[in-house]
């Protein structure tokens, strides 16, 4: 099943099924045409001086930024434009759920699923690409991201 070994567990981008669902919980259904994805949770702390030169033991709590991003065949994406037009929405209104599902390997052998979800995807922007020969055309989508949960957890430890 996975090849890869990330963290000493067994992943590869195979196993990875991508489900988008927009608000009110309608599942637009499975994206198997993800060519890459990027999410990331970034914790901005400023570190506090007193009278001396070194920072205090403890920075700031911080605020969170979220960064996400994913690219896909040009089919899916003119497949999320007719569900959007199904359900009614204008594209750039479309607010959404991406859950991604992965398995792992246990240190007993068992492959578990896990599941991250983001929250409030919204698009910031679209970019369609492509290039003579046999490659297929792909849309590049950044996001705009409300929450991270990783297993179910945000940075916060706030669950889903």
């Amino acid at each position: 099943m996975a090849t890869a070994v990330v963290n000493q567990v067994p992943l590869d981008f195979a196993s990875i099924e991508t489900e988008v669902i927009a608000r009110g919980g309608q599942s637009l259904g499975l994206i198997s045409g993800l060519d890459e994805f990027d999410y990331t949770a970034t914790i901005n702390r400023t570190e506090m001086y007193g009278a001396g030169r070194l920072p205090m033991s403890e920075p700031t709590e911080g605020d969170v930024e979220f960064d996400a991003s994913i690219t896909v065949l040009r089919f899916w994406f003119d497949w999320l434009v007719e569900q959007a037009g199904a359900l009614g929405i204008p594209l750039a209104e479309l607010t959404f759920t991406i859950a991604f599902n992965y398995y792992s390997k246990t240190a007993g052998g068992q492959y578990v699923l896990k599941t991250d979800t983001l929250i409030g995807c919204r698009l910031k922007e679209i970019g369609n690409s492509g290039s003579r020969g046999s490659d297929p055309l792909m849309v590049s989508m950044p996001l705009r991201v409300g929450n991270i949960f990783f297993q179910g957890v945000d940075v916060f430890g706030n669950r889903l």
